[in-house]
């Protein structure tokens, strides 16, 4: 069973949920409140992490010290060959490599990573009908991803440099579980998709944990064990300067779910929290960030007067609006 500072908050939530309608409800009914809270609510549209000055100067001050060893100088090149020489990195400024950058690189979302893990499953079993019978025909259930690296980071020294500086001012964001094959007791584990130097070399992530959602599926309890493989690979090297992590809590009026996913709960944010003491770079390492969910509204805790979002909005709402449906 939870302890009582998580039925505490367990309450809270309640309460919130109590608030954000009794707002939505006034809003209905006024005029003037309608135009207060359509004012309130945000664009809907991805937030990005807000990143301090602090931050980003430790970010790019930790990229590899090989980037930064160019090549040998040859002084018998001549002036004339070097003015015909035309390339990327003579020809466009700072400021437009910089934009062409943030457009080539950029951490993939859960979605397009387990995407290309089913087109991968596809293609090997095409591959295997294609086979005469004679030969082993058996797809295995814990294939792992083929992992790949952006082809423009293996360019040149001086081109990877630049579009790392811009690649770990981006948070990599965590808010699907991974494909669950049938058959097996658990879902694939996020090392399988993200090999574990790149999770030790990540500067910002957010992770989204959906809690409640049904009766039947105690998502927290899967969340637990995927936490378990990033953690591990944090724990022996880790880059961090910012760790984000929001609850997305539905049902929470329905104590029959919240009788196990309370327990979860409570352990994922003390999995969480340890993490923090232990391995942690710096104090204050993870921010935390819960919203109610109720049906087409979610309720920001924290704030007596609760900040109220709008469905479809991609900050809360991963995915199109059919899955939702």
């Amino acid at each position: 069973m939870a302890g009582l500072e998580s039925r505490k908050k367990l309450v809270d939530w309640r309460t919130m949920q109590h608030r954000g309608r009794n707002k939505i409800l006034k809003a209905s009914k006024d005029p003037v409140a309608r135009t207060r809270l359509l004012a309130e609510i945000p664009s809907p549209r991805p937030v990005v992490l807000h990143i301090s000055e602090t931050d980003r100067a430790s970010a790019l001050t930790s990229l590899p010290a090989f980037l930064f060893s160019g090549p040998a100088h040859d002084p018998g090149r001549s002036n004339k060959y070097r003015q015909r020489r035309y390339s990327f990195l003579s020809t466009f400024p700072p400021e437009v490599r910089n934009i062409i950058y943030n457009y080539a690189v950029s951490y993939p979302t859960c979605r397009n990573m387990y995407d290309y893990y089913y087109d991968q499953k596809e293609k090997a079993r095409t591959k295997i009908e294609l086979r005469p019978r004679s030969v082993n025909t058996r797809v295995s259930r814990h294939s792992k991803v083929a992992l790949r690296t952006p082809t423009i980071l293996l360019l040149c020294k001086q081109i990877t440099r630049e579009a790392l500086s811009i690649l770990y001012l981006q948070p990599l964001v965590i808010d699907r579980i991974p494909p669950w094959i049938m058959g097996n007791a658990s879902p694939l584990s996020l090392v399988d998709f993200i090999s574990r130097p790149t999770f030790q070399n990540l500067r910002f992530v957010q992770i989204k944990i959906p809690l409640g959602e049904n009766n039947d599926f105690r998502s927290g309890k899967v969340w637990l064990q995927l936490l378990d493989d990033v953690l591990d690979a944090w724990s022996k090297r880790n880059s961090l300067l910012r760790l984000q992590v929001m609850f997305k809590l539905s049902n929470v009026t329905r104590p029959n779910i919240w009788f196990y996913e309370l327990e979860d709960y409570e352990k994922i944010v003390q999995k969480l929290s340890y993490f923090e003491f232990k391995h942690g770079l710096k104090p204050c390492l993870i921010q935390w960030e819960h919203w109610v969910l109720d049906f087409e509204y979610a309720y920001r805790v924290g704030f007596r007067n609760p900040v109220i979002r709008i469905h479809p909005d991609p900050y809360i709402w991963q995915g199109s609006v059919i899955e939702w449906l």
